[in-house]
């Protein structure tokens, strides 16, 4: 699957990605466990429905013992623009354009059915009258997202998406057992 043995994070990927507050995802992990979600795009629907609903949670999420960090496609001035607006500035975030946290993490690129089918397209508009329209995309749009909960370079917990709309419970897998 990538970078786990055991469940054991590469330690050379670990150390090879810098979040905006310069911290390694070595460093961000330790001793601590860290709720790392990677989003599609900036301008996915989904995306910005997740961002709004970790946002509103945040409080416990983090009360739960995980601190929140995100993995995105972009760069850090449209990454810095797009969580402002849902008071995430402060969250880590790790610019992965090329995509290699996500492949190591085992998320794929979409095939036209993950995205295109009627339960997507559902969730879709039901999110878009909960007012998260699509927006201009910025990175892959064909990349899966994912959630994981890591601590001390292991992972404890995953979420990979099956469809595009799917929608983890972040509070579970935020409860490290």
């Amino acid at each position: 699957m990538g970078i786990f043995g055991s469940d054991k994070i590469d330690e050379q990927l670990l150390t090879a990605y810098r979040a905006q507050t310069g911290e390694t995802l070595r460093e961000l992990t330790a001793g601590r466990a860290v709720l790392l979600v990677f989003l599609r795009h900036f301008g996915c629907t989904f995306c910005r429905e997740a961002v709004d609903e970790i946002s509103k949670k945040r409080a416990t999420l983090e009360g739960r013992g995980a601190r929140l960090a995100f993995v995105h496609l972009g760069t850090e001035e449209k990454a810095n623009s797009f969580f402002t607006p849902y008071g995430l500035e402060d969250c880590p975030r790790f610019a992965d354009p090329e995509g290699k946290l996500y492949e190591a993490f085992g998320l794929a690129r979409a095939e036209l059915k993950q995205y295109l089918n009627q339960e997507s397209i559902l969730r879709m508009l039901v999110a878009w009258l909960n007012g998260h329209f699509v927006g201009l995309p910025a990175g892959d749009i064909q990349r899966m997202p994912g959630a994981f909960l890591v601590r001390d370079g292991q992972l404890l917990k995953s979420f990979r998406h099956r469809l595009v709309s799917d929608r983890p419970d972040y509070l579970a897998l935020a409860t490290a057992s």
